[in-house]
């Protein structure tokens, strides 16, 4: 089996993959981060994929997406999900209706199915309410 290393690190390279395994904002480019410090240091693919708990394929990927790309392919790019039930009108009738009836979210929910026609469940109100609330 080949042995596959990522090429010698710049300081500059070195400083940038050790903030984003410190400081990076999600777990996955924090994970990716220190498997090219890990490929750096001479570890192989099956040690890295050993101590990260991840698939031999995946650290390969990770080696090869920061050969092409650098720190950005390693970083998630955006992804299509399902559009949003309630619109941003929709909110704001939300956020209307709770400072009418406080601590009453069964009422909220078929007061906002009744004028909008949309059947929400109770924790997609609940989690509306948190994200538009100060």
């Amino acid at each position: 089996m080949a042995r596959r290393f990522v090429a010698p690190l710049t300081e500059s390279e070195q400083q940038t993959l050790t903030s984003a395994y410190h400081h990076g904002e999600k777990r996955a480019l924090r994970r990716r981060a220190h498997a090219i410090l890990l490929s750096d240091q001479g570890h192989t693919i099956d040690q890295i994929s050993g101590v990260l708990q991840v698939r031999r394929d995946a650290v390969s990927r990770w080696l090869k997406q920061w050969e092409a790309s650098g720190l950005d392919g390693l970083i998630d790019k955006p992804r299509s999900g399902r559009t949003p039930i309630l619109d941003e009108h929709d909110h704001q009738r939300l956020q209307e209706l709770a400072a009418e009836r406080p601590h009453q979210i069964r009422s909220l929910q078929a007061r906002l199915q009744e004028e909008t026609g949309k059947a929400v469940s109770t924790v997609t109100l609940r989690r509306a309410l948190k994200k538009k609330s100060p």
